[in-house]
């Protein structure tokens, strides 16, 4: 199984999709965010569409791994963090 969609009382934690481009621009293009990551801060949504792609959507097509978006089920779209 990859990634299957996991519920508690105030979470809900999925695969990231095409809608979160601009979150992941919002959130990989700060310089702060980004200090002491692996990658360079993203330049525009290009570049955000390739990272996706390629760290998230790739993982997605194998038979097992897992990359979250962590969202408030409040506010389903937006989310948390990345893991």
């Amino acid at each position: 199984m990859n990634t299957p969609t996991l519920n508690t009382r105030r979470l809900i934690l999925r695969k990231f999709n095409e809608n979160d481009l601009e979150a992941f621009y919002d959130i990989f293009s700060d310089k702060e965010v980004n200090q002491f990551l692996p990658w360079f801060p993203l330049k525009n949504l290009d570049e955000a569409k390739s990272f996706y792609q390629k760290r998230y959507a790739s993982i997605y097509q194998k038979e097992q791994g897992y990359a979250y978006a962590i969202c408030l089920k409040k506010q389903y779209s937006h989310w948390l963090y990345q893991y």
